[in-house]
């Protein structure tokens, strides 16, 4: 299940979507976000580089990711939102989460991990999600050089729970999701783009978004 929605009913903060990954008509999420923004600041126990390639972009065997960026450059803010989706998906899809967890601190800001994932750290998942995503880059939104919001279509209609073993396409497959990216300084001394705050679904650009999005979307595996 997307196992963060369940916070956005108490007002935490969520970065993932879906209450129950078999409602093929659910909405994948909420507006999310922590009060402010906060450097990583916390000693790494790897490097950034180290942490990308354990989360690949294009996803794994069973949760493939296909990219399509003729939306934007992909410019460093839109690299590092890239990064933080799959990572989000990965988490989803993932059964150990005292691995994969604390991984979360490359791709969030600190008061975002802390608020959101940290919690989760001795949890379990097990009944993960699988499933062929396609993602578009939709736009980017930026304020000031430090902060930019990045857009994506995503398709997630083949999207569903592990035990579903004839799961149907979603109806509503179409999903816009934001990362709200700052420009901060870590623990290793280098500054690096991290997401501050995930709007997903993002309804204040469906308006702007919601209909390419919707004719996007229509991929099969």
């Amino acid at each position: 299940m997307r196992w963060l929605k369940a916070l956005a009913a108490t007002g935490v903060a969520v970065t993932l979507g879906l209450a129950t990954a078999g409602c093929t008509d659910d909405d994948p999420g909420g507006d999310t976000a922590p009060s402010a923004a906060a450097p990583a600041s916390a000693a790494p126990s790897m490097t950034f580089d180290e942490a990308y390639q354990k989360v690949p972009l294009g996803g794994t065997k069973v949760l493939p990711i296909t990219w399509d960026l003729a939306g934007a450059p992909d410019t460093g803010e839109v690299l590092a939102a890239r990064r933080t989706l799959a990572y989000s998906y990965g988490l989803d899809q993932s059964t150990d989460w005292a691995t994969s967890i604390p991984l979360g601190r490359y791709f969030y800001t600190d008061a975002y991990f802390e608020k959101v994932l940290a919690p989760f750290v001795t949890g379990t998942n097990d009944n993960p999600s699988i499933g062929p995503l396609w993602v578009k880059v939709m736009g980017v939104d930026r304020a000031g050089p430090d902060q930019a919001t990045v857009t994506f279509c995503n398709d997630i209609g083949y999207w569903h729970r592990a035990d579903e073993k004839n799961a149907k396409i979603r109806k509503n497959r179409a999903n816009l999701e934001s990362y709200v990216m700052m420009n901060v300084e870590s623990g290793d001394g280098e500054h690096h783009w991290l997401a501050d705050r995930v709007f997903d679904p993002d309804g204040d650009r469906q308006a702007k978004y919601g209909a390419e999005c919707t004719k996007w979307a229509q991929h099969q595996p």
